[in-house]
């Protein structure tokens, strides 16, 4: 993609786009507006977001988000859009997870009705079971997990592997209401996932859970992307042995990315040209409603190859292209505790790494309320077994948010002695009462 050039095509067709740059053209691309969703899609009548004539030609308008609440973006989906998409997914199922030559049973557990996410890929998944190329059987419990999980329990035996559409955040709560069934489906279930940034130390949990070898990469695989952009980039194999590298080394991944959870690193897409602004990504795509220099809200940045010479394998480097990029997550995914950030990320990695003893059932969320200007920070440990003790989680996590970040430790224990009370409370429970009917939020 030559981005400047197809910047000014947009602004020349697509009403909107020439309304938010105005009536001249930039002579850079960089100067051109970042747009979001906010001042760009929310804020225009959708015929005057899409190039002329291209609501004559939707066969599917879907939710950009069925969770947000900041408004969702009805967009309209073309039918060469779906084309291309059942084609890259039905390649991802058979390169990655060898679909020809495996007895497959895939079930969706995303959220439905107008999202758009659920929906396409409920529809791709079954076009290419109905092509009979494959011993491919799908079910679609939704957010149903209850019932998912009856599915498995029946039908496990009769297949070689189960592939679990899900987000990341829902794996515990599968996993916990499998309960023992889990012995029987070692080295056999799969989780294809979307939507939420997940740690590479979650990867090999869910690996060891389902009796797969830590080093596998193809048993939490994902890509990047939304209902806004579609896909940006994508988890491959050498790209995750980069990960896991950086992730074995913590030392080096907080040189590197200032945080000893690696994050993410993904390959781009042919399709898309990707920039980096104030730590953002930002994302030129053309699509059904092309964008220009849109801000995705997720922290990231791109990686190159040369960059990384000396410090990781050549054999792990040379495969990867010339550049690649890295995601860290949503860019308010921390909890800003009296002005210092508390990573989401990181407090998963220590809770994981607890000694299953502890009862950690791999799933936490944290609410801020505020009485009389004070904030309190309520966390909820999502946990299995009945002799998981919240006084003995809230002790734990303070030790590792003291030892963690010096600056926390000096306001948490000033400010809880001046005010008398702790400012960080826990409580547990648990997680197989915990239903997937909510896209799952750490920060609520």
């Amino acid at each position: 993609m030559k981005p400047y050039l197809f910047a000014k095509q947009i602004w020349e067709q697509v009403p909107a786009y020439q309304t938010i740059v105005g009536s001249t053209m930039p002579q850079q691309f960089e100067q051109l507006p970042i747009i979001n969703k906010h001042n760009y899609l929310l804020a225009y009548p959708m015929q005057d977001l899409c190039l002329p004539g291209s609501l004559d030609k939707i066969h599917l308008i879907g939710a950009s988000s069925g969770f947000s609440k900041t408004g969702a973006v009805f967009w309209p989906k073309r039918p060469c859009d779906e084309k291309d998409y059942i084609h890259s997914i039905e390649d991802l199922f058979v390169n990655v997870f060898h679909i020809d030559g495996r007895k497959t049973l895939c079930l969706e557990c995303l959220a439905f009705g107008m999202w758009i996410g659920g929906m396409q890929l409920a529809t791709a998944i079954r076009m290419i079971g109905l092509t009979e190329k494959y011993r491919f059987t799908i079910a679609t419990p939704g957010l149903d997990l209850r019932t998912a999980v009856e599915v498995i329990e029946a039908y496990h035996a009769h297949y070689d592997q189960i592939m679990i559409i899900t987000n990341p955040s829902n794996i515990p709560i599968i996993t916990a209401l499998l309960g023992r069934e889990v012995e029987r489906l070692k080295g056999k279930v799969y989780f294809p996932v979307v939507g939420e940034y997940f740690s590479e130390s979650l990867r090999e949990h869910v690996c060891a859970e389902y009796g797969h070898s830590l080093d596998r990469t193809e048993v939490l695989r994902t890509g990047y992307g939304s209902a806004d952009t579609g896909e940006v980039s994508f988890e491959t194999e050498r790209a995750i042995r980069i990960r896991k590298f950086f992730s074995h080394h913590p030392e080096l991944s907080k040189q590197f990315f200032g945080t000893e959870d690696t994050p993410m690193m993904l390959e781009l897409s042919p399709n898309v040209y990707v920039e980096i602004v104030n730590g953002h990504i930002v994302v030129t795509k053309d699509q059904f409603i092309p964008l220009v220099r849109y801000d995705t809200n997720d922290c990231g940045a791109i990686l190159h190859r040369e960059d990384l010479r000396g410090v990781v394998p050549d054999e792990l480097l040379d495969p990867m292209p010339e550049q690649w990029m890295y995601v860290m997550g949503r860019a308010d995914n921390a909890v800003i505790f009296y002005g210092t950030n508390l990573m989401i990320g990181e407090i998963q990695q220590f809770l994981l790494d607890l000694d299953k003893t502890e009862g950690y059932g791999g799933l936490y969320s944290v609410h801020e309320k505020v009485e009389n200007d004070i904030s309190t920070f309520e966390f909820v440990i999502y946990t299995r077994g009945e002799h998981a003790d919240a006084e003995r989680f809230k002790t734990l996590l303070v030790q590792f948010l003291c030892g963690n970040s010096n600056e926390f430790a000096f306001k948490y224990h000033n400010l809880s002695k001046s005010l008398d009370r702790p400012l960080i409370q826990v409580s547990t429970q648990d997680i197989a009462d915990l239903q997937g009917n909510l896209k799952h939020r750490f920060i609520i």
